[in-house]
């Protein structure tokens, strides 16, 4: 097993997106269960035409569910000696890699995640001239440019060691060639 050179976790924890998320979402399931109340036990219609029954289970229950998704997905990147590995639970589950040997060139750059890419997450498609985008906050990332043509940007909060890791990652690739 090869000894890890950088690890970094992060999660969607920005005070604003946690209001966002949870001010958009428990509103909407305090009405719901409120008017679920109101239809079942009390008898009494809200609104002119209010939803089915069903609708009023399901939907508190729906966004819960997005609430704790939001909660728990998180990007985590490593790099070793093989290249670095990364997944984005639980969109992605399993252990990605991009190889070093399919590492052209690398930089630490600033950038901008709404303009570029549209904001954060998995972002850009195999047509997106910026490449594929993996982050969760801030504007700096670790950009790879790879020998197939494509870029992959990964957001980080560590760019210094994020830049030695990778160093080290690639110093073994040229001894190897």
């Amino acid at each position: 097993m090869n000894k890890v050179l950088f690890k970094e976790t992060q999660q969607f924890r920005q005070w604003w997106w946690i209001v966002l998320i949870l001010g958009s979402t428990v509103p909407v399931m305090v009405t719901t269960i409120y008017a679920l109340y109101q239809q079942t036990v009390r008898g009494i219609q809200v609104g002119d035409s209010p939803a089915p029954n069903g609708v009023l289970i399901v939907l508190p229950f729906f966004l819960g569910l997005m609430i704790w998704f939001f909660f728990i997905m998180k990007l985590e990147v490593w790099i070793d000696q093989d290249g670095i590995h990364y997944r984005f639970f639980p969109m992605i589950y399993k252990n990605k890699i991009i190889s070093k040997e399919e590492i052209l060139r690398y930089e630490i750059r600033k950038y901008n995640p709404i303009w570029e890419y549209g904001g954060w997450g998995i972002k850009g498609s195999f047509l997106s001239k910026k490449g594929k985008a993996f982050n969760v906050s801030g504007n700096i990332g670790l950009q790879l440019y790879l020998t197939n043509g494509k870029k992959v940007l990964f957001g980080t909060q560590r760019s210094q060691a994020i830049i030695y890791a990778m160093d080290e990652m690639m110093k073994s690739k040229n001894r190897k060639l």
